[in-house]
Order: structure tokens, then C-alpha cells, then sequence
């Protein structure tokens, strides 16, 4: 029996699982196989076995329906739709405060009017800082701009 590459033995698996001409059982076999037949070790091999590990569950990470979260007891997420999933979620915080009706229930407290008012006082300075920094910078360019040169002979006083 004739040893091909791993490589190409992984391959050639891949191209009958996605032709649908490999089932799990069959594939699962042939993986056993491959694995038994290299030798493999996780440090040496770490990119292989995984991507073993992807043929293995094929189904699961090819799966596009975006519901498999709830139908499924034990769901597995590719990467693209792991990252789906966490850019769609929301904090919790938010649930605890605002009902499906949009409206926020949260009790009114002293803090978030003190806030307000920080706020406020806060866009009152800038304003006024604003309306400093550009006098003095109005001052200062034209301090620095081109002046014109004085000459002055100090033998002829």
C-alpha cells in the first residue's frame, strides 16, 4: 500500500464529504485511519488534526440556519457566525430597564439629574474655553506672523 500525503488524503476527504458522497460514519473511519497511519501528535501536527477535527463536524459548522442556537441541544458555531451572534447581542443591563415597549422604567434617581446638570455645566465651559483658546490664538499669530525689518545704524546717533 502506497503512502500518500497527509495532506492530500485530507483533501480527497473533503472534496467526497462536500459532494455529499461521504457519510459521517465512513468519514469518521477514514479519519481514524489517516491519524492511525501518520502517527500523529498534537504539538507536532496542530494544523492537521484540526483540520481533521473540521471534516469531523462538517455538518455542524456548515450548518447555515441561524435558529441551530435553539433547535439543537448542543449547537456548535462556526467563527463567522459566532461573530454574528456576539455583534446581535445586547447587555443585560439594558433588559433589566427598558420593556419591550421601549419605554425605560428605570427609577429616576438625584444622580442621573446631577449628571445632567454636570453635563451641562461641562458644555458651558467648553463653550467658554472655546471662545479663549481663539483670542489667544488670534493674539499669538499675529504676534508670530512676518514683521517687517527695522534697521538701525547705531554709528549716525
Amino acid at each position: 500500500m502506497q503512502l500518500i500525503p497527509i495532506n492530500d488524503a485530507i483533501q480527497d476527504i473533503r472534496k467526497r464529504t462536500k459532494a455529499g458522497a461521504l457519510g459521517r460514519k465512513e468519514r469518521m473511519d477514514e479519519i481514524a485511519a489517516l491519524i492511525d497511519r501518520y502517527e500523529l501528535s498534537p504539538g507536532k501536527d496542530a494544523e492537521t488534526i484540526d483540520r481533521l477535527t473540521n471534516l469531523v463536524l462538517h455538518e455542524e459548522l456548515t450548518d447555515p440556519r441561524p435558529d441551530k442556537m435553539t433547535l439543537e441541544e448542543y449547537p456548535i458555531m462556526s467563527e463567522t457566525q459566532r461573530e454574528e451572534r456576539v455583534k446581535d447581542e445586547v447587555a443585560s443591563k439594558l433588559a433589566e430597564e427598558v420593556a419591550t415597549d421601549g419605554r425605560n422604567y428605570r427609577v429616576p434617581s438625584r444622580d442621573s439629574n446631577r449628571n445632567m446638570r454636570k453635563y451641562l455645566g461641562q458644555l458651558f465651559r467648553d463653550e467658554d474655553a472655546r471662545s479663549r483658546n481663539k483670542e489667544r490664538r488670534r493674539k499669538y499669530e499675529e504676534f508670530t506672523k512676518v514683521q517687517p525689518v527695522v534697521s538701525y545704524n547705531i554709528n549716525e546717533m
